[in-house]
């Protein structure tokens, strides 16, 4: 519960200020997590079995922190159904598919991990048209209901002699087993990358992508195929390669790797254009992705940032010696030695503070960026990346004959801090009050 300032008056006088006492009590805000809960899904459109119709491939992932788990003999349980529903003119049922799964774990810690998940995919052969792609995520134990709901429309693929497919991302191509999966697709199995997003992580260093090329009977013998990577922040050509393709089946399927260590992080946009032998132009496909941006991209590309943020939880005398390295080698060296010094579970795959931490930087550049200025930058995301998710927040948007504040609480550690944030000018920057660390503060409820 959230508790304003205590005021005592009259009744007369309270009925005076009533319509002001209303507007200025804090807006509650509930902090359950603050992870966010876009179901990850994605699309592809390929030409159907039938050439008249579209075969709509619908990729979903299930992560484990959306669900609720139960603990039941030792493991922990959650149960979800998923469905789609793909909706044509006038909202008419085009098509839907439905899953109802278990998952159980046997670690505590795996029922709120953010890197646990499933994928699967579902496809409907529909005539051409405008579509609605609706996803709907049930959690069976806590019954919370997700929803996410995407567009698109497509002509078909008989009007042109040469026409390309969507573009499917990959994380992952192998040679198909004897068992069917749904990813498979001729004689490889093909894991779609549904949040589209490369680099950091092992067998991530490669932009893994598919698509189809359809030949009518009016095609060429062959045709230039050209892929562009263009930076959308700097709408600089990063990348360029162009092949000979020949047509000789009415399909033609295509699995391309581009290596991406080389290229510096951000939200890029990959073209694949098809040309005939004049140059001419026959079909383009633009389909955006991202290079995350970890860690040890920034090591390389900005190692002042990654000394800057560190900082925050930083010892004494451990940044000084860090920014005389100038070697990449001992730069990354230097950075593994920190944070394998805070490393909770020495021996494990995964260090859990470092995760954390930039968990926090993610959310306080979603959360806290104000104009030009990151996030983490700011100085609510400062004292977010440094101390985490408060226990409580107070907040003021319309606080009585004051500008607008913010009261964060951490009750944590048996260490009670109070920060204080201060919109002066009106215009979403919020600013830190005095003390600085948030101690010497009684709490005032």
């Amino acid at each position: 519960m959230i508790y304003g300032n205590r005021i005592r008056i009259s009744l007369l006088a309270l009925l005076l200020l009533l319509p002001s006492l209303i507007s200025a009590r804090p807006d509650k805000i509930e902090y359950d997590d603050d992870i966010d809960r876009t179901i990850p899904i994605d699309y592809a459109i390929y030409q159907a079995d039938n050439s008249s119709q579209i075969r709509v491939e619908v990729y979903f992932q299930i992560y484990n922190f959306f669900l609720t788990f139960k603990e039941d003999s030792g493991v922990y349980r959650a149960d979800y159904e998923f469905q789609i529903d793909l909706k044509g003119k006038n909202e008419d049922l085009a098509g839907t598919n439905k899953i109802r799964r278990p998952i159980v774990v046997q670690e505590e810690r795996r029922t709120t991990s953010l890197t646990d998940f499933r994928t699967n995919q579902f496809s409907f052969d529909v005539p051409p048209g405008k579509y609605k792609i609706k996803a709907t995520l049930r959690d069976k134990n806590s019954r919370r209901v997700y929803r996410r709901e995407l567009e698109f429309k497509h002509k078909g693929f008989e009007k042109q002699p040469v026409m390309l497919s969507s573009t499917e991302f990959l994380y992952a191509v192998s040679p198909a087993k004897k068992k069917p999966s749904p990813f498979d697709k001729s004689s490889m199995t093909m894991i779609p990358s549904v949040n589209r997003v490369y680099g950091g992580a092992k067998n991530e260093n490669h932009l893994l992508y598919y698509f189809e090329i359809y030949a009518g009977d009016r095609a060429p013998k062959e045709v230039r195929l050209v892929t562009l990577l263009r930076s959308m922040r700097r709408g600089k050509m990063e990348y360029r390669d162009s092949v000979t393709v020949i047509l000789d089946q009415p399909v033609v399927r295509q699995v391309r790797d581009i290596n991406i260590d080389d290229i510096e992080p951000g939200d890029y946009e990959l073209e694949i254009l098809l040309l005939n032998q004049k140059q001419k132009k026959l079909d383009k496909k633009k389909e955006p992705f991202t290079i995350r941006m970890t860690p040890e991209a920034l090591l390389k590309y900005d190692y002042e940032t990654i000394l800057k943020q560190i900082a925050y939880i930083a010892d004494p005398g451990e940044i000084k010696p860090m920014k005389k390295l100038e070697d990449l080698e001992a730069r990354l060296e230097a950075y593994r030695e920190f944070w394998s010094r805070r490393d909770p579970t020495p021996g494990s795959a995964a260090n859990e503070a470092k995760q954390e931490f930039y968990r926090r930087v993610s959310y306080a550049n979603s959360n806290y960026s104000y104009l030009r200025r990151e996030g983490w930058k700011t100085d609510r995301g400062r004292i977010y990346v440094t101390y985490g998710q408060p226990d409580q927040i107070d907040d003021y948007p319309y606080a009585l004959n004051s500008v607008p504040y913010q009261e964060w609480h951490y009750f944590r550690d048996g260490k009670y801090r109070k920060f204080v944030f201060v919109d002066v000018n009106e215009d979403g920057e919020y600013k830190l009050s005095y003390p600085y660390d948030g101690l010497n503060q009684r709490p005032d409820f």
